[in-house]
């Protein structure tokens, strides 16, 4: 069963940096043995979050009470979070 992770970042997904950090998250999920699908959104287009949230770089966000809210919720409801 493949899990999801919410990317929240407002880099273009051709950025290095967001193109690096969807990388990582495949690799690590290689690493494990786990299949992942890597769900990426933008602070101005947040919808339900993954089985686990990734607070990705480049800041500053377009919209940083919705990174906080997305943090709040994560943290409120169990879901890992990890920010970079």
């Amino acid at each position: 069963m493949a899990r999801t992770v919410s990317l929240l970042i407002d880099l273009a997904p051709s950025h290095r940096f967001h193109v690096a950090t969807v990388e990582a998250i495949r690799h690590a999920a290689d690493h494990l043995g786990r299949r992942v699908d890597v769900e990426a959104v933008t602070t101005d287009r947040i919808g339900a979050l993954g089985d686990g949230v990734v607070i990705g770089p480049g800041a500053p966000y377009r919209n940083p009470a919705a990174a906080e809210d997305v943090i709040r919720e994560a943290r409120e409801r169990g879901v890992p979070l990890v920010a970079t």
